[in-house]
């Protein structure tokens, strides 16, 4: 697991129990003009815990996005799509890569760690966004 998903993991977990001391270090929803602003021109580094796999998710300022997935046993696959961000704050990926599964999910930030959650409550993915596209997706 790459340092930075490792970071964006550990700060998420340890984090949680104590956040209720802080109010500044709760965590929130964004809204949609947040999440745009956030995504767009940036790269989500990630994990899904389900899945158990990493990713990297570049969000084009164009609408465009692009993916590398790892599991679990190493393997990667590459997908590209459209992005975008409902009225309700939700970002909305769809996936060209018939495997990939499209979905709608809130953005929760937490200091620099990003939860994706779904309809449910339900931790979809967790990672962290750096500025640009720093892996050439």
């Amino acid at each position: 697991m790459p340092d930075r998903v490792r970071r964006a993991v550990a700060a998420i977990l340890l984090a949680g129990p104590f956040a209720a001391f802080d109010a500044d270090a709760r965590p929130r929803t964004l809204d949609g003009g947040e999440a745009a602003a956030l995504l767009s021109g940036n790269t989500v580094f990630g994990f899904d815990p389900r899945a158990e796999s990493e990713f990297a998710m570049f969000h084009s300022s164009d609408g465009r996005v692009r993916a590398r997935l790892r599991n679990a046993g190493g393997s990667e696959d590459e997908s590209i799509g459209r992005w975008w961000i409902t009225d309700e704050g939700r970002l909305c990926v769809d996936w060209e890569n018939y495997r990939w599964v499209d979905s709608c999910a809130a953005l929760v930030v937490d200091g620099e760690s990003l939860t994706f959650v779904d309809d449910n409550g339900r931790i979809v993915s967790f990672g962290e966004v750096a500025p640009g596209n720093p892996d050439d997706l």
